[in-house]
């Protein structure tokens, strides 16, 4: 009797293993390209601002261009990132700087705080609280870029630790 059923199990493994059966693994060619990808203009984001109030796309000043960056207040490529453009931040100047976060709010002021944000007058941070950028961009490394050009017209995108003139010079290619 056991060898009846180890030859039935045997057979349906076999069975299972030998069905089309459709892949859990990621398959790029059927998978749609990323939101942003499609609709390559800034996205209507909502970020919840430290003083409670709503940040939205419509929300932005009128200047050269727009950076999204997606972050943790406690991820070391952030922080990297974040201290490279403090002592570079004069370059930055004619830019929109949207920080986004999914971390608490409390995490969010003590990065706004150490890294003395509040004299950076282009400056949009908040909390993503509907979890709206990382399926839009399909985040898988931080920080994540978005530049946009003043149109708002997608420029392109890095994930990591990205070098200041990295970014600026993305600016630069449209």
């Amino acid at each position: 009797m056991k060898t009846f059923r180890q030859i039935i199990y045997a057979g349906l493994i076999g069975l299972i293993l030998s069905a089309d059966l459709p892949s859990f693994a990621q398959n790029t060619a059927a998978n749609p390209p990323a939101a942003y990808l499609r609709y390559p203009t800034i996205p209507p984001f909502e970020l919840k601002a430290l003083d409670g109030k709503t940040i939205k796309r419509d929300n932005l000043a009128n200047r050269q261009g727009t950076l999204i960056i997606f972050f943790s207040p406690d991820c070391h490529h952030c922080i990297d990132q974040m201290e490279q453009m403090v002592a570079q931040a004069g370059k930055f100047q004619q830019y929109n700087l949207v920080f986004a976060t999914y971390q608490p709010m409390n995490e969010l002021q003590l990065f706004y705080t150490k890294y003395n944000l509040s004299t950076w007058k282009n400056l949009y941070i908040g909390r993503d609280e509907k979890f709206f950028f990382p399926p839009y961009f399909k985040i898988v490394n931080l920080p994540f870029n978005a530049l946009y050009d003043k149109k708002g017209n997608l420029i392109t995108t890095f994930e990591g630790t990205t070098a200041m003139d990295k970014l600026l010079n993305g600016f630069a290619k449209k």
